[in-house]
């Protein structure tokens, strides 16, 4: 029974025919058959040769999405991610969506740039891609390009015949966030939160709550997209930012929370959860669990979306870097929940409610050194909180771009920060980097050895992705530097 194999890419198409030819007076005939069947059976592997080609070429062309483990829909839309050798960073991203009754699409993304040398805490170049050089980095807050602080807003241009939308820009590697406003004011730009236009999510690469345009959670408004470096236009390696496999798996659940007795943050808050790759409930050694906070607008899914740190987590898990864990993000409702009475309320929601119902539901070790927190921007105070009120809970702390700053430490916390591990971080060019200095000041004058971890970036998610990776390989679940 011979077989016919064609493969293109991940397809595999395998025609069997079974064939005898006896030596019986019909001989003649049945060999006329065979020369038949097998010409039909060289066309249809010709046609499936084909069919896998195309199938295997939109994989390649579609696939330069950043999401972890949504949905696709309309995937042929997807960003299309393409080498091209040329200056200024060697690869273009072409960026789609369709809608044939919008009279507008704009294309709003993490693509303004500028150099340490002409970036300070109140100003940035605001480059465009185009205009990118090696050690330019991503920043849209300080910007001076707009009006508002933010990122840019480009027109994409409709093909009529499709209705498509579509717009290509030269971007360096690395993971961005990009978003769409639909029928919005020509020159709208970026303000806070688009409150005059909302952006919207890519409908072909989705987050990963999003399933058939149902979100499980809190809903995003950004996508994300992954670009390679060409070491030959000294982009730098972003690879463990990168879509990856084997990879972990995430779930939006709900928890019944209590803030403080405040009867405005009662009822159910959202967690989204991280789990390894082979993640098993049953294992002999319980899972080390971090624990991360969002700023004070952000949600549960910020960290496993904009900051991409699915991608991360399933790289560093990958290459051993850091052991497999479960990581707990965590969601609360209201705008700058930052003062130290929302502190309070989240320290104590946290350790009372959160953590009681993760330990129930996953196979995480209870031991204060196997359990880790970091937060940025409101969820760096809350770190700062945590660590001089619950060392006894949490082994390692990660404290990036903290608003407000910690106080002074008092002299029985400065005794018992001494047993946890300490990672202290920002944008160098971060408008709130005096903030972060003022609590570097703090730390130290309690003689505790703090990681410090400043690079050059504002106050957003280029910063936190580094310092993300940072905390997991230099600071959590090591050995403390007190």
């Amino acid at each position: 029974m011979p077989n016919f194999s064609i493969s293109a890419g991940p397809i595999r198409i395998t025609i069997r025919a079974s064939i005898s030819v006896s030596g019986d007076p019909q001989s003649s005939v049945r060999r006329r058959l065979v020369l038949r069947l097998a010409a039909a059976v060289g066309t249809v592997a010709a046609v499936a040769a084909v069919v896998a080609t195309v199938v295997a070429l939109v994989s390649v062309l579609g696939g330069g999405g950043g999401s972890h483990g949504g949905s696709r829909r309309e995937a042929a839309f997807s960003p299309a991610v393409q080498r091209t050798g040329r200056e200024p960073t060697g690869f273009v991203v072409t960026f789609r969506y369709r809608d044939p009754a919008a009279t507008s699409v704009q294309l709003t993304g993490e693509w303004y740039f500028s150099s340490p040398g002409h970036t300070t805490t109140s100003s940035s170049q605001g480059l465009s891609p185009s205009q990118w050089k090696p050690g330019d980095f991503p920043i849209g807050w300080p910007n001076t390009s707009l009006m508002a602080d933010g990122w840019p807003a480009v027109n994409m241009k409709i093909d009529r015949a499709t209705g498509v939308w579509s717009y290509t820009s030269p971007l360096p590697s690395g993971d961005f966030n990009y978003g769409f406003l639909v029928n919005c004011p020509s020159a709208v730009g970026r303000d806070a939160g688009f409150t005059n236009c909302p952006e919207l999510s890519d409908p072909s690469n989705p987050p990963w709550n999003d399933h058939r345009g149902i979100n499980i959670g809190s809903v995003q408004t950004v996508s994300q997209v992954y670009v390679p470096s060409d070491p030959a236009f000294h982009t730098v390696n972003y690879s463990w930012q990168a879509p990856t496999h084997p990879r972990g798996a995430l779930r939006d659940v709900t928890y019944p929370q209590n803030l403080g007795g405040s009867p405005t943050l009662q009822g159910f808050n959202r967690l989204a959860i991280y789990t390894p790759p082979g993640y098993n409930p049953r294992r002999s050694t319980p899972y080390p669990t971090l624990y991360l906070a969002a700023g004070g607008d952000g949600n549960e899914l910020d960290w496993s979306t904009q900051a991409d740190g699915g991608n991360i987590l399933d790289n560093l898990i990958d290459r051993r870097e850091v052991k497999p864990m479960v990581v707990v993000m965590t969601a609360f409702g209201v705008q700058d929940f930052c003062f130290q009475d929302d502190q309070s309320a989240y320290d104590q929601n946290l350790v009372s409610t959160v953590i009681p119902y993760v330990q129930s539901h996953y196979h995480v070790a209870k031991e204060q050194s196997e359990r880790a927190f970091a937060g940025l921007d409101c969820g760096g105070a809350f770190a700062a909180s945590l660590l001089v009120g619950y060392t006894h809970d949490f082994g390692y702390f990660g404290i990036m771009s903290p608003e407000p700053p910690m106080s002074a430490v008092s002299g029985a916390q400065a005794k018992a920060i001494e047993r946890v591990g300490v990672l202290l971080g920002g944008g160098k060019q971060d408008p709130l980097h005096s903030d972060a200095l003022q609590e570097l000041a703090s730390l130290q004058q309690a003689r505790h050895t703090v990681f410090t971890d400043f690079v050059d970036g504002g106050h957003d998610w280029h910063v936190w992705r580094i310092l993300l990776r940072d905390f997991l390989m230099r600071v959590a679940f090591k050995p403390a530097r007190g």
